[in-house]
């Protein structure tokens, strides 16, 4: 069973969204503002054009989370760390 963040609202997971506009990772980035585990991970995720997102409402509709990483088990241990 995978754990996620508790969150009373809603939670996304998306994979390599940028490419539905035809950008790279790096090109994505300029456009958002995403937490990360550390630079290195950003940097691989640039490296790789790979890039796991995950968005989620902690507690109402109007605060959100936006975490990234380059692969989906380095996203689900980053946010569960958080």
């Amino acid at each position: 069973m995978i754990k996620l963040p508790n969150h009373k609202c809603s939670l996304t997971i998306t994979h390599n969204e940028h490419k539905n506009c035809y950008e790279t990772v790096a090109q994505h980035l300029m456009q958002c503002d995403y937490s990360w585990q550390s630079e290195e991970h950003r940097q691989r995720s640039i490296n790789t054009n790979e890039l796991w997102t995950m968005q989620w409402y902690p507690e109402t509709p109007i605060g959100f989370l936006l975490a990234a990483a380059p692969t989906l088990q380095e996203l689900i241990g980053f946010v569960n760390a958080e």
